[in-house]
């Protein structure tokens, strides 16, 4: 169940857009990007995803609607076997696991602290699979032609290792979360407007 659960989590990181092995245009000014980022704010991302731990290695494929505030992500576990859907938005979220349940929070990090054992920043990740930094918080950026390269903030080092051109501006393609012996990457596939 914790290979599964660390699946799920993976899902709450990806985000998607279709894989390119050209470089994305340069984006304008970082003001720009930004701009053209946050006003996504209602989109469909089909991605894979993996997970390492210091024990464990997964992947999986996700597919994320957001609706903001509402999202609901959907997890086909690995090598397609079992599955996983998170739903949720400020309010709460819940996960049905295939064959296990379904868990209910009003918290996104206290649900996967008590499934997992530790806690993971779902609200900040609608932002930094856009390549942005959180609202609110702290954050440490470096940047190439004026989009993120790598983003510190709550304890995460993201790296933004390839960027594609969709739904008319250009977006993350490849992100890497680290946090201690964790690591998630995220191949998006697809950004898909809605």
């Amino acid at each position: 169940m914790r290979a599964l659960l660390l699946t799920l989590l993976l899902t709450l990181l990806a985000g998607c857009s279709t894989f390119r092995a050209d470089p994305a245009p340069p984006s304008g000014s970082w003001d720009e990007y930004q701009l053209r980022a946050l006003a996504l704010q209602n989109w469909t991302l089909d991605s894979k995803v993996g997970i390492r731990t210091a024990d464990d290695s997964q992947s999986a494929r996700m597919q994320w609607q957001q609706q903001t505030p509402d999202y609901r992500i959907s997890i086909s576990g690995p090598l397609g076997q079992g599955g996983a859907l998170i739903e949720g938005n400020d309010q709460g979220v819940s996960i049905d696991i295939a064959g296990e349940g379904r868990y209910a929070s009003d918290s996104p990090e206290a649900l996967l602290q008590s499934l997992l054992g530790w806690s993971f920043p779902v609200e900040q990740v609608r932002f930094w699979i856009r390549g942005l930094p959180a609202p609110g918080l702290p954050f440490a950026p470096t940047f190439s032609e004026n989009r993120l390269q790598t983003l510190e903030q709550g304890g995460w080092l993201i790296h933004y290792s390839a960027y594609s051109k969709d739904l008319g501006q250009v977006l993350p393609q490849r992100i890497t979360l680290k946090r201690a012996d964790l690591t998630i990457t995220v191949i998006i596939k697809e950004w898909i407007a809605s």
